[in-house]
């Protein structure tokens, strides 16, 4: 695998949502179901801190640190050899190279509601 930004982008969304997508034409999570964070077969939503309130910090990598982040959730979904963090406009904020097929993401934040801070955390997986 191959991290394209070592250095975590700070964005403001134009939505509270952020999403890791596994393919160009993925399937976003129709809601939360008031979860912080859902997942298709291709995509992972997050939902963070409103816009209004301040940018978040964004980064997907093969490792974290743990040790400060709650876990919102680990999901497996299907790559297309790239893994993307997206607005809900499809921009693109955030890649890391990884092998065709699925991967396992686990999702880290600095808390676990309305975060300002999320870690994708992307191996290759989907045992």
């Amino acid at each position: 695998m191959r991290h394209d930004h070592p250095v975590s982008p700070s964005i403001r969304t134009p939505h509270s949502i952020v999403l890791l997508v596994g393919r160009e034409d993925h399937s976003a999570p129709d809601s939360f179901g008031g979860a912080s964070c859902v997942a298709t077969a291709d995509c992972v939503a997050v939902a963070t801190v409103s816009p209004v309130d301040g940018p978040t910090s964004v980064s997907v990598a093969p490792s974290a640190d743990e040790a400060r982040l709650v876990v919102l959730g680990e999901f497996t979904i299907e790559s297309e050899g790239q893994v993307s963090v997206r607005d809900v406009f499809h921009r693109d904020h955030d890649a890391m190279g990884v092998e065709p097929g699925f991967v396992d993401v686990r999702v880290l934040a600095d808390t676990a509601v309305d975060p300002t801070e999320v870690v994708f955390v992307v191996r290759p997986g989907g045992s």
